[in-house]
């Protein structure tokens, strides 16, 4: 079987599709992955082929909040609605398309965000399964991609879909129904499967961290984006935690120095990028921006979070976590330095918050990993072919 993935040139895209691009190769499937040249590197780190198809995200970004569709409107979502509909979409397309040509794949495995992917699914009739990445995206998102991608479709002699080509073929969604319990047009295709935690847990950490555990250990991070991982949306973070009664682990991003947060005191260790397989089980709580990547692996290993969300699906996450007692969450304009150590210090001393988290972490627990969701995508398709 030859499957062509198809992501967005991000890691907290390409990250939850890992281990199942891994465990269908390792069945001797043919697997290549379709992105952007600045994410091959990391796709070839992986143990996976890659093929340059489509822009680069800063490009694809600058691109768009020149358009009239990002100054249309100022939800949360919308620069990456217009980035990924606008800019990548018709793009990546005839890229695709040629790569395609070439490959033949029998499956396309895509991201949520990813549009091209479904009309290339749906011209060639070839079998299209949506990975989850986090919750389901908002309707508003998803019918204002679908208007946007809506030219791509009818240029292909097809009729355009009504939610992007997302919910045509399958849904894997990694989210355990307490988080969300209704999937609205994905309910009749959707798959579970267990959310992937990047790294492994016998990683190499640095020095300072078989030192952990004499105290309480929380793991801080806003993400790979740039646009949310600025080093001065560090600051409040940290300087509420320093000097506290905690160790404090910090990921900045590959993008990002560590000498830019400044001089830190001892409580305070800075990386750009540590194994989250390696690391959580060290640590008692995470801060970070609710992105789907960090939360999802946070709670797989049941840990309560203090969340600061800032833009794209970050805010109906942190949501779902407040409202199984997971989570406590700072709005952009609660994020101060007492605020930051007052919420911390809530999820560490009111047990009620792990306990939200060890149960979200128990329904992840029994959600089918990725060898067993290789092994029903290869059986379903070899049905299909017979």
């Amino acid at each position: 079987m030859r499957v062509l993935v198809s992501t967005t040139p991000m890691e907290g895209v390409f990250a939850p599709v890992v281990p199942l691009a891994r465990a269908l190769s390792a069945r001797g499937h043919r697997v290549v992955v379709a992105t952007a040249p600045q994410l091959l590197p990391r796709v070839r780190a992986a143990g996976l082929a890659g093929a340059a198809a489509g822009p680069d995200a800063p490009e694809a970004a600058a691109e768009a909040v020149t358009l009239p569709e990002f100054a249309a409107g100022t939800q949360p979502w919308r620069i990456g609605a217009v980035m990924f509909g606008k800019v990548m979409a018709p793009r990546k397309l005839p890229e695709l398309r040629e790569l395609a040509d070439d490959f033949e794949p029998d499956l396309i495995l895509h991201a949520p965000v990813d549009l091209a992917a479904p009309v290339l699914a749906a011209q060639r009739g070839v079998p299209a399964i949506t990975y989850g990445t986090g919750l389901l995206l908002e309707p508003e998102l998803v019918a204002a991609m679908a208007e946007w991608v809506a030219p791509l479709w009818d240029s292909a002699g097809l009729t355009p879909d009504e939610h992007a080509g997302l919910y045509r073929g399958g849904y894997l969604d990694p989210v355990p129904r307490s988080l969300q319990s209704d999937l609205g047009p994905a309910a009749e295709i959707a798959r579970p499967i267990r959310p992937a935690v990047p790294g492994g847990v016998d990683d190499e950490l640095p020095d300072w961290a078989p030192r952990l555990g004499n105290r309480p250990t929380v793991y801080v991070s806003l993400g790979t984006v740039p646009i949310f991982n600025q080093p001065s949306a560090f600051g409040p973070l940290l300087e509420g935690l320093a000097g506290s009664e905690v160790d404090v682990v910090v990921t900045v991003g590959t993008a990002t120095d560590p000498a830019a947060l400044g001089p830190q005191p001892g409580n305070i260790h800075i990386a750009q990028w540590l194994s989250l397989a390696a690391i959580l089980p060290r640590c008692d709580a995470v801060v970070c921006h609710a992105g789907a990547g960090t939360t999802l692996a946070a709670l797989s290993h049941g840990l309560p979070l203090v969340l600061t969300p800032r833009g794209a699906d970050q805010f109906p996450t942190a949501a779902a976590c407040r409202e199984v007692g997971a989570a406590r969450v700072l709005t952009p304009d609660r994020v101060t330095p007492a605020a930051v150590r007052e919420e911390v210090t809530k999820v560490l001393t009111d047990h009620t918050y792990r306990a939200g988290a060890q149960r979200i972490r128990a329904e992840i627990e029994r959600l089918p990993d990725a060898d067993t969701v290789a092994a029903e995508l290869t059986s379903d398709l070899a049905a299909r072919t017979a």
